[in-house]
């Protein structure tokens, strides 16, 4: 142990911290090794989460004891790849991932008693924006999702019901985007699982601030994004119908269509009715005859007319009547046939139609097996013509062009070797965790190699050099004094001479210090047992130049 440490004390303080830098790092590197390799292989259980539902998914794995790893921006948590199932599991009882919102579990909790009308109302209000919310968040391209309703109720002795309505605002994948038809879906979705809520009335905004769809009735801007919807979806029909039918000529993949279509967005509404004499039917009659007779009233006036015989009678006085009229009046009423007709003609009426087709031609094997380029004729050109005329409804009076050409397609070279995700019959991923560890096992080596052991043996040398040290210096002592102890003609001790190596050696030792304890111990114990030859070898030391 004293050897050790003297030892340690010859190296000095440079070499014990460079030393001991190289053991520390060698220690934190063999840790770093053990970790990785005893670390169990972590594997994504969810993404993509907000803080809240990662938050509440890291208490629920601490509960059941299952390690985890949360990602820098915590949207992320990590398990061990045999605990994925299980975690979720886990989670997926405790209603989580849930984005946020809260759902009908809102109601689980919650007691009747001291609950007021208006409270209950407002859960309703609440679990049914956090479903909707949920269920907006599962579609592919939506990433988060809130939403606000407004359901108005009706007032004590009120004659007014104001609509319901709505809001959604969205927070979309990254690159990922709402077509026409999606942003359609969303609102209808919303307005079927609210009473009375139009889809015309949910106003939809993304994370960009940007509106989608207007919370009003249908407007201008809804109107020609369904009119611009409805050309392309017409054009797109009539460029698959083309290609389909000359593609079984020419072969697929040798036609290419284009159709560019003006269509009339005006929506036009037409009353008529229509009536046809020819087809009259009586449908009743009636007759009124009338006569009617006027006669002038005689007069009774006292005469001496009177008061003649026979006055009384008609041979004097003319009784005719004065008036006599008849009238006979006919009324006859036909049912004449009517044609009523409310026409509304819708939106996308055809104005003009352009198609272009570009076709390739024909390609001729030759003698020697190669592939010659030959254009098709005008005939054949033609008949595609007519087909395409046919397919699209072809009308030269609206102003419809049609164009068909025959050029040579350029070669698009693919490779048909598929993606391989192996090599050598080996996973590529498996190999590269081998790699991995074949690399940390040569490093390991390299540094018992060309660290490790040189240090061992640096210090095994300087202590073999010690030990050689004491030894040489107890025989010289040994040796000088026997050589020493006769006297010379004179009655002294002579001294003999060291030779010259071991001089150099001597002097090597005083001038580096590299002395031991122990070796200047046995010094002074074999001047205290032989006094008479250390006295000599001094004496020796002292007459040499």
């Amino acid at each position: 142990m004293n050897s050790f440490l003297e030892t340690l004390k010859q190296l000095g303080p440079t070499r014990l911290s460079i030393m001991g830098g190289i053991l520390l790092a060698l220690v934190t590197f063999l840790i770093f090794i053990s970790m990785r390799v005893s670390s169990p292989d972590f594997s994504l259980l969810y993404s993509d989460l907000s803080t809240g539902d990662a938050a509440a998914m890291a208490s629920q794995l601490e509960q059941a004891q299952i390690p985890y790893q949360v990602s820098d921006d915590s949207s992320s948590i990590l398990v061990p790849a045999n605990d994925v199932g299980r975690s979720r599991m886990l989670l997926a009882e405790a209603g989580l991932p849930n984005g946020g919102s809260i759902g009908y579990e809102l109601f689980d909790k919650q007691s009747g008693f001291g609950t007021t009308n208006d409270i209950v109302n407002l859960n309703k209000v609440r679990a049914l924006e956090g479903e909707l919310a949920r269920t907006i968040t599962s579609l592919e391209p939506v990433k988060t999702a809130r939403v606000h309703l407004v359901l108005p109720q009706r007032e004590l002795f009120s004659r007014e019901n104001r609509p319901a309505s709505g809001s959604v605002a969205l927070g979309l994948q990254n690159g990922a985007a709402l077509d026409a038809d999606q942003i359609a879906a969303i609102q209808s979705l919303v307005a079927a699982a609210v009473p009375q809520l139009k889809a015309s009335s949910v106003a939809l905004i993304d994370q960009n601030g940007k509106l989608l769809a207007r919370g009003d009735e249908e407007g201008v801007e809804q109107a020609n994004l369904k009119a611009e919807e409805m050309r392309l979806n017409y054009e797109q029909r009539m460029t698959r119908s083309v290609e389909d039918l000359v593609g079984r000529i020419v072969g697929y993949g040798k036609v290419r269509a284009s159709v560019t279509a003006d269509l009339n967005f005006d929506r036009v509404s037409t009353n008529e009715e229509v009536f046809d004499p020819e087809t009259q039917v009586v449908r009743s009659s009636q007759t009124v005859e009338e006569n009617n007779v006027e006669r002038n009233a005689s007069e009774d006036n006292v005469s001496v007319e009177r008061n003649l015989p026979a006055a009384g009678n008609d041979l004097f006085f003319d009784n005719a009547p004065s008036l006599e009229s008849n009238r006979i009046e006919e009324t006859t009423n036909f049912e004449i046939s009517k044609v009523t007709r409310n026409m509304i003609r819708e939106t996308g009426e055809v104005r003009r139609i352009s198609v272009a087709v570009l076709v390739d031609g024909k390609y001729v094997q030759g003698p020697e097996g190669e592939s010659t380029y030959e254009p098709r004729s005008e005939a054949e050109l033609d008949q595609i013509s007519a087909l395409v005329r046919s397919a699209i409804g072809f009308d030269a009076n609206r102003g419809d062009t049609l164009e068909v050409v025959n050029l040579q397609f350029a070669e698009i070279e693919v490779s048909d070797t598929p993606f391989d995700n192996t090599l050598f019959g080996f996973d590529k991923n498996k190999l590269l965790d081998a790699a991995e560890i074949i690399t940390v096992a040569i490093m390991f080596i390299l540094i018992i190699l060309l660290v490790i052991q040189p240090m061992v043996g640096r210090l095994l040398t300087v202590e073999k050099d010690g030990a050689d040290e004491d030894m040489d210096i107890e025989t010289g002592l040994l040796t000088g004094s026997t050589k020493m102890a006769l006297e010379g003609p004179s009655g002294e001790f002579e001294p003999t001479p060291l030779n010259e190596e071991e001089d150099d050696m001597i002097n090597m030792k005083s001038v580096e210090g590299k002395v031991k304890a122990s070796s200047v111990k046995k010094v002074e114990d074999i001047v205290e047992n032989y006094p008479d030859e250390a006295v000599s070898v001094i004496r020796s030391w002292m007459t040499q130049d």
